[in-house]
């Protein structure tokens, strides 16, 4: 059976764990990396890719504050001292394999927030750029979200950024078109597609998942979102991410088992799994 890698998944988030755990296993999913959007959630990450790894599903952890979902811990005891936490728990457990998901995460004109100021754009690239600094210290990939920030994540991530440019990273669930792929291959970083890609409407995203060299495509199942067709709206798990590839693999034209064997690969020299 083929071992695929979901690499992008919210366990912590998940109903009736131990039961979706064993769904992927059945599935073939070989690893699982359990992502952190908060302080909170990071330490919950940890804790479950210690609890659940086992030899034919090795569960891993990123820490990372989304800047949404650790809104309140932010306000509570400030970027500074939230970023020196972080940091500290970046070296507690050999789960970590990443820092994130960081990134920036603006809404526009009928979005379903109210549009993006400025002020909280500048506090979004504040705590990005922190993350990234802390993810170049520990030699660690980053693991960047990015809704309607396109311009401005390409340029913190670019050499005349400022600060020295990431090492190496992951665009999770790429929602851009073309021109985003381009130029996030540009950097080096490796495109990680979700469920979204496979949306009859998800035009521009298969469009850049055609062009997307096949060293550097990851599959993520952003469990428990995102489901793909044919169970859009559903609760989702990692057992889908063979959705994905076999959407993908026939997408781009290749046989599903060089696919899965390809993205494994990527996956495991991405985060050093």
């Amino acid at each position: 059976m083929m071992s695929l890698v979901d690499s992008h998944a919210h366990l912590e988030a998940v109903e009736n764990l131990e039961e979706v755990l064993e769904h992927a296993k059945a599935a073939g999913v070989g690893s699982i990396v359990s992502i952190g959007t908060s302080l909170n959630t990071s330490r919950r990450a940890i804790d479950i890719a210690e609890k659940y790894s086992s030899d034919d599903l090795r569960i891993f952890a990123t820490v990372g504050m989304h800047p949404f979902d650790s809104k309140g811990e932010i306000e509570d005891k400030g970027v500074e001292a939230c970023m020196r936490e972080l940091t500290d728990l970046a070296s507690t457990s050999k789960k970590i394999v990443g820092i994130g998901e960081a990134g920036l995460d603006y809404y526009g004109q009928g979005d379903m927030r109210s549009p993006t100021g400025d002020t909280e754009k500048e506090f979004q690239k504040k705590l990005f750029c922190a993350q990234v600094k802390i993810a170049n210290d520990n030699i660690l990939p980053i693991v960047v979200h990015c809704r309607n920030g396109w311009d401005e994540i390409f340029q913190l991530l670019s050499k005349d950024s400022g600060q020295p440019p990431m090492l190496r990273g992951v665009f999770h669930s790429f929602t851009g078109g073309y021109n985003e792929a381009k130029k996030a291959v540009g950097l080096g970083f490796y495109i990680s597609f979700s469920g979204i890609v496979t949306f009859e409407n998800a035009v521009n995203i298969q469009e850049a998942a055609r062009i997307v060299p096949g060293e550097l495509i990851l599959l993520e199942t952003d469990s428990p979102f995102l489901s793909p067709e044919p169970f859009r709206g559903q609760k989702n798990e990692p057992t889908n991410v063979k959705i994905i590839a076999s959407f993908l693999a026939k997408l781009r034209n290749i046989q599903e088992s060089d696919f899965c064997t390809q993205t494994t690969k990527n996956a495991q020299k991405a985060f050093k799994l």
